[in-house]
């Protein structure tokens, strides 16, 4: 509604301590009229960012753990214990 940008950032925990904060440049065209664009664009900066340092992402958030009637258990079919990281 007030048409603010959306800007991406990543934040990577370094070993030796503290963070490395990264700031993007603003997502062109976004959000558009096209909803399947717009989530394509989204999922590719998630993506990207959890490449940067897959190992500190949340992998334990269970955002599937509710399906529709009759399909499989995303983690089931993945390997991926309940309350365990692969």
């Amino acid at each position: 509604m007030g048409q603010a940008r959306v800007i991406p950032f990543t934040c990577i925990r370094k070993k030796e301590g503290g963070y490395d904060l990264k700031v993007y440049p603003p997502l062109p065209d976004f959000p558009s009229d096209d909803i399947v664009k717009d989530t394509q664009q989204i999922n590719q900066v998630v993506e990207n960012a959890i490449l940067l340092a897959p190992e500190q992402y949340l992998w334990v958030h269970r955002r599937f753990k509710t399906r529709p009637e009759g399909e499989p258990d995303l983690y089931k079919v993945a390997g991926i214990a309940k309350g365990k990281r692969r």
